[in-house]
């Protein structure tokens, strides 16, 4: 992707001169040089930056999507970017991609404060925090208002489940991958909303089953499917998501007859928490939310 850098334009002075009867009086409008516009800001964020990227055919004048990811425990929105890859497809599709960065936790690893009473507890408000930013980049582009995004891994996917209760009135589709949903999480969305999880059934870090904490992956998409007022399970064609593990290994699980908004499961099995994704991953998830707008 590449920052936008605006055309600059000269200035222009325009001055009118009368001479009548051999007496000069000047009279004119004059127009005080304008001189080259602002260039649209790249970085977001406050004290906890991120660069937002733009896509390469770039028009000002197109409302474009915003993808917002998330990273995982210990990890930050570069070192995620740089194993999910989703910044190629993310310009191809014409979207503005940003990938911020969680707080330092007592032990000085980086972390998504998502849950309150979860095991990433901190002091940092990140809801506030990922609201404000999502605030700062529609103030500054045109970003179409029905496809603002969000998805995160691992801890990002937790947070990615707290945003989507938190801010539903804003978010077009949230999108977990291997995220933790807490049975105790008070999750009560303003608005129906698009959910896809994506979760390995052998995860050992996140696990795929319920527990006593744990909504587990099909208890959360019990949860959305619920609230979106979805009557029907239907299965989908399967994917091939992970280049370790033969032919379509994700199976698709969606609920139908929502009143408003949808619920959706991809199931990579025999997969664990960080699998190697071939490029059908970036694909199927643009896909899923090309097709997903508010």
């Amino acid at each position: 992707m590449k920052n936008l850098r605006p055309p600059k334009f000269g200035a222009r002075l325009a001055t009118g001169l009368l001479l009548v009867l051999g007496t000069a009086c000047s009279s004119g409008d004059e127009t005080q040089p304008s001189g080259p516009p602002a260039p649209l800001p790249t970085e977001f964020g406050g004290d906890r930056p991120v660069t937002l990227r733009v896509p390469d055919d770039f028009d000002a004048t197109v409302a474009r999507p915003l993808l917002v990811m998330l990273h995982g425990y210990m990890s930050s929105g570069i070192v995620e970017e740089t194993y999910l890859k989703l910044a190629g497809t993310a310009s191809a599709r014409g979207y503005l991609y940003a990938t911020p960065d969680g707080t330092f936790d007592a032990g000085g690893l980086r972390h998504w404060n998502a849950w309150p009473d979860g095991d990433e507890k901190g002091a940092a408000d990140d809801v506030a925090y990922l609201t404000k930013l999502i605030e700062d980049v529609r103030q500054a582009y045109n970003v179409d208002p029905k496809r603002i995004y969000i998805t995160g891994h691992s801890n990002g996917g937790a947070m990615t489940f707290r945003m989507a209760c938190e801010l539903a009135s804003e978010l077009a589709a949230a999108a977990p991958f291997a995220g933790y949903m807490p049975k105790t999480s008070g999750c009560k969305p303003a608005q129906p909303l698009h959910v896809l999880e994506v979760h390995g059934d052998l995860d050992p870090a996140v696990p795929y089953a319920e527990s006593v904490d744990s909504l587990g992956a099909k208890g959360a998409l019990d949860l959305w499917a619920k609230h979106d007022g979805c009557t029907t399970v239907e299965a989908g064609s399967p994917l091939d998501l992970v280049g370790d593990l033969m032919g379509a290994e994700t199976t698709v699980e969606r609920r139908g007859g929502c009143v408003a908004g949808s619920a959706e499961l991809w199931t990579m099995v025999g997969a664990g928490h960080v699998p190697g994704f071939t490029a059908d991953f970036a694909m199927n998830l643009f896909d899923y939310f090309d097709a997903h707008p508010k």
